[in-house]
């Protein structure tokens, strides 16, 4: 990759967390999904566990973490190693970091404590705040999750027709968790679709428009209360 093409987006610890669990998630659903359908059950169908998302998610933190502890992920932080007094509440005893960003070693990692809800890396004697890393080695540490298409043994019958549209389709729905009950913003999902390729070609403002509507349920595109039809109460005579 030349220097004029290479992808110096930074993100926040909070963008590649956001962006690890929905890989997590996907992975995780999918494979809930597979084993469901293994499982024999003289009760009825299977139940998932009661609300996965919260084990994910913090699977992907850890995941996250390791991956800058074992310097696989590279991050920057604005350092500072003088003290303006001492630990206390919102206060890590730390100030006058520098303005500038400079390389996290993963010893450093290892040694402080980060915290994710005030954005900073506090050892004892120094620490660093707002972290940030480049999107392009996330991205290759934790790709967008597309199901893997499994293909039949000799002899078996072959799997339903499908096209490579229907399979990015699956892919947003295992990726937004898409479900009767959460049906996302079809502008999340337009601009998904509009980062996807398929065959090589990026998807066209129209494609990913059309594709975001049929992932959803036709109610979701009307909005507002569904209609309950009942029996007509007016005196007819």
């Amino acid at each position: 990759m030349s220097l004029q093409t290479l992808d110096r987006t930074q993100w926040s610890y909070a963008e590649a967390l956001a962006h690890v669990q929905n890989v997590t998630i996907a992975r995780r659903a999918t494979e809930a999904a597979r084993l469901s359908q293994k499982t024999e059950t003289t009760h009825g169908e299977w139940r998932p566990p009661q609300d996965p998302l919260e084990k994910w998610k913090s699977e992907a933190q850890k995941e996250l973490l390791v991956a800058l502890r074992d310097g696989d992920l590279l991050a920057q932080g604005r350092f500072t190693e003088t003290r303006t007094g001492w630990a206390q509440g919102l206060e890590s005893g730390f100030g006058l970091h520098s303005g500038y960003h400079t390389s996290i070693r993963p010893e450093q990692w290892r040694e402080g404590q980060y915290s994710p809800y005030y954005d900073r890396l506090t050892a004892r004697d120094w620490e660093f705040i707002e972290t940030r890393m480049p999107r392009f080695l996330v991205k290759a540490i934790w790709p967008d999750y597309v199901p893997e298409v499994v293909h039949p043994a000799d002899g078996a019958e072959a799997p339903p027709y499908t096209t490579p549209y229907l399979e990015l389709m699956q892919a947003a729905i295992a990726h937004f968790g898409i479900s009767p009950g959460n049906q996302g913003k079809k502008e999340c999902l337009m601009d998904w679709f509009l980062e996807q390729k398929i065959e090589g070609a990026p998807v066209s403002n129209k494609l990913a428009d059309a594709m975001a509507t049929l992932i959803r349920l036709p109610s979701a595109q009307r909005g507002g209360a569904k209609r309950v039809l009942g029996p007509d109460l007016r005196y007819t005579g």
